[in-house]
């Protein structure tokens, strides 16, 4: 067996210089091979300075890591040591503390030799080079000052970028940025023994473009070969390089084990591609394919996963695919794509884990549009379908698909005085569900408004026009095949805004006091014979209280005679306008009966909707938030949801939410908790999980359970994570990876990370990468 790296070498601090041979530093910088010489060039005089000529300073905002090839030539070399000897333009010979020095590389030894003519140096006892920030040491060097070549027996090494070290039976020095090892170890682990290492026979590294390449090698961890490596080549930093990465096994319910090889190929520096060859034990084989591309005008990504024969399906293809594209055509048009497809209903739910932008999705749109903007309105012309993967157990519903669409709107450039805005749509709408019409609508809502603003409030009437026309494919429920809807909207918003100085739990605030009221005019058209393309009831939040019709979408439009009042009150820091709490209370009262409804009878006049909001944060290390929306006249509460987070320090984050939803003519009844973590157990465990509980159904839709193990130099998380197919079936899958910190992350079984990432809010990678540390780190 090979012996284990020694003790990692860290590089000490800087011996006291002892003397300073300045005027030798100055003689050496003329004594440069004659090779290196260049014949002065013929100078004009100068030309005498005027008076209008005057000094200019060019600012700089760093110095330059490397001299010119004409400066090179020109470099001085300097060297210090306690004893001086030679001949001139012939040699040197230092002894006691020796140290040579050149732009970017320093050389340190007992004894030392300087070969003039020759550029080469000869060095003896406790030698140490340091380069870029890389710090070579060992009992000799010969090296070769001018072609950077040399050698270095018994040496010990560490290279600043990574934060790695190792030894090698010799390193020899190719050029000025390449190094090749043999019999070399390569590992970031500082405490002995080693946790882990890297071993080969031969080991290359290329600095100039941060590669590295291991001839017959291998991966050591807790004295356990873990990954054979024949060949291997790797990125010396974060740049992309083609090849192999690391394999990825999985396990799950669905296709037992699943192993997967990829392939990155590195096309050009704003293209690149990862082809993953992949083994499934129940199903068979799968190819997957990601490519990426970046231009000035364009970005975008594409997916393909294909499987010739499922076996557990009868031998049938399997496949998806994903286009995705965004660009611009001209200076004010853009356009995008998103495009996903898959080959049958069962995707989802056998293949949820392997593509990561479908997913285990079950509506998978394809869309695009094009788009001119102005700064007082744009024009789109867009599509829109659905691939809608249904199951009998869970069967969902299917959304329209809108194709073609054209949508524009365009507003007044003034912000004061009468102010005007016009919208109009143009779109067809099908859809495959039995029962469900398809046809045209083409609408158009010009709208003018005059809002009066003053510090302590504001007043806004406004008058908007709908107009509608329906073509159906079919005859509508009145036996028509076209429709007109025709109606006006008048609306009057008004608000007071108070403030007062005053303290909040120990905080010097300012709290407003904003009182708000909503009226708005509708009339009554009967709507129910009409097609519903897109309309549904408007969620709860701040921005759908105080609006003009309560559904969304352009197909129904809510008889209204309403008044909604409410109040917000803030609390704001004095010092930083920072929002500590808003609670903000609303009630919308129908001043006659609401006869346009989705579904069911009208909605009587008097108290309706209650409307409560709120939000606190009075430490940037927690917050809350609440939404509650109650209808008074049934006694009924509609819809709410709570949640709260708490960040106490890094690496420890829990947050909960509940949400409730009750049984109406538009909404099923829901009520759920959904928790998520990261919390810091001990100095080396980490916690980890996400669960999402039904109330209704007594049981665990989804939930994510993991651990994360810090050891210094290496990571290593464990998973298990349940997916809900149906209300009676679901997924699990067994995740595991270790992380060799400054070399791989090795996915023993399936991806934790990528998990945790997509899971828990405001996840924080454990040994978060920095930014390349300077190559002046270690300078000496």
């Amino acid at each position: 067996m090979p012996k284990s790296p020694p003790t990692p070498f860290r590089p000490p601090r800087r011996p006291r210089l002892r003397l300073l041979a300045a005027a030798l530093g100055l003689a050496l910088a003329e004594l440069a091979p004659a090779g290196a010489q260049q014949a002065p060039e013929a100078v004009a005089p100068p030309t005498p300075p005027q008076e209008t000529d005057a000094l200019q300073l060019t600012p700089s905002l760093d110095l330059a890591q490397r001299l010119s090839p004409a400066a090179q030539m020109r470099e001085p070399l300097f060297i210090w040591a306690d004893q001086l000897s030679g001949q001139t333009d012939i040699d040197m010979n230092a002894s006691g503390n020796v140290e040579l020095r050149k732009h970017s590389v320093v050389f340190k030894a007992e004894r030392l030799h300087y070969d003039i003519a020759q550029d080469a140096i000869d060095a003896q006892g406790d030698v140490r080079v340091v380069r870029d920030g890389n710090v070579f040491s060992g009992p000799s060097l010969q090296y070769n000052l001018a072609s950077g070549t040399g050698q270095m027996p018994q040496a010990h090494y560490f290279f600043n970028r990574t934060q790695g070290h190792g030894h090698a039976d010799v390193v020899k020095f190719l050029s000025h940025n390449r190094v090749e090892a043999k019999n070399a170890t390569y590992t970031t682990c500082t405490a002995s023994p080693l946790d882990w290492f890297m071993q080969a026979t031969d080991l290359e590294l290329d600095s100039a473009d941060n590669t590295g390449v291991a001839h017959d090698g291998r991966v050591v961890f807790k004295g356990v070969t873990i990954l054979p490596l024949p060949y291997a080549s790797f990125p010396l930093s974060d740049a992309r390089k083609s090849g192999f990465l690391p394999p990825t096994i999985g396990l799950d319910s669905q296709n037992g084990l699943d192993y997967a090889q990829p392939y990155y190929w590195n096309i050009a520096p704003n293209y690149d591609a990862t082809l993953t060859p992949r083994l499934l034990q129940r199903r068979g084989f799968m190819g997957s394919a990601e490519l990426r591309w970046l231009e000035p005008s364009f970005s975008g990504r594409s997916f393909i996963d294909y499987m010739p024969s499922d076996s557990a399906a009868g031998g049938s293809q399997r496949w998806a695919g994903v286009f995705q594209q965004n660009g611009a055509l001209a200076p004010s048009v853009s356009y995008g794509l998103n495009l996903q497809r898959v080959s049958d209903n069962n995707w989802w739910q056998d293949f949820g884990g392997v593509d990561p932008v479908i997913g285990a999705n079950r509506i998978l749109p394809q869309q695009g549009q094009v788009t001119w903007s102005q700064p007082n309105g744009s024009i789109q012309a867009s599509f829109n379908q659905w691939q809608t993967l249904q199951n009998p157990a869970s069967p969902i519903g299917v959304p329209y698909n809108t194709q073609p669409r054209l949508y524009g709107t365009w507003h007044s450039d003034n912000y004061t005085g009468l102010q005007w805005q016009l919208q109009a749509e143009a779109a067809r709408f099908t859809n495959s569900t039995p029962g469900l019409l398809s046809g045209d609508r083409v609408y158009i809502n010009p709208s003018i408004s005059r809002p009066f603003i003053a510090p302590e409030g504001f007043i806004t009437p406004k008058l908007s026009f709908n107009s509608t026309y329906y073509s159906t494919d079919t005859a509508m429920a009145n036996g028509a095949t076209t429709a007109t809807r025709n109606l006006p909207t008048f609306s009057l918003d008004s608000g007071l805004v108070f403030e007062r100085k005053t303290r909040f739990f120990g905080h010097d605030v300012t709290q407003t006091l904003e009182p708000r009221l909503y009226y708005v005019y509708t009339p009554y058209s009967n709507q129910q014979y009409l097609p519903n393309f897109d309309s549904a009831p408007l969620d709860l939040n701040l921005s759908t209280i105080y609006v003009d019709n309560v559904f969304s979408g352009s197909d129904r439009i809510a008889d209204a005679n309403n008044i909604t009042g409410g109040v917000t009150t803030r609390f704001l820091d004095n010092a930083t306008g920072a929002e500590y709490a808003r609670l903000t209370l609303a009630q919308r009262v129908l001043l006659r009966e609401q006869r346009v409804t989705l579904t069911g009878p009208p909605v009587p006049a008097g108290l309706n909707d209650s409307f409560a909001l709120a939000s606190v944060s009075l430490d940037p290390r927690w917050s809350a938030n609440a939404a509650i929306d109650y209808n008074t006249r049934l006694r009924q509460l509609v819809q709410a949801a709570v949640g709260a987070q708490w960040n106490p320090d890094s690496f420890r984050r829990v947050s909960v939410s509940y949400q409730v939803q009750s049984a109406t003519a538009t909404q099923i009844p829901l009520k759920y908790v959904n928790t998520a973590w990261q919390w810091q157990l001990s100095n080396r465990w980490y916690s980890v999980g996400q669960a999402n509980y039904s109330i209704l159904d007594k049981q665990f839709n989804d939930g994510l359970l993991g651990f994360e193990y810090n050891g210094g130099c290496w990571l290593a998380r464990i998973a298990v994570q349940r997916n809900s197919l149906s209300t009676f079936t679901a997924s699990t899958r067994l995740l595991f990876q270790l992380e060799l910190t400054g070399f791989s992350r090795l996915s023993v079984i399936g991806n934790p990370l990528s998990a945790f990432e997509q899971n828990i809010p405001g996840y924080q990678l454990l040994n978060q990468p920095t930014a390349p540390p300077s190559r002046y780190l270690n300078y000496e």
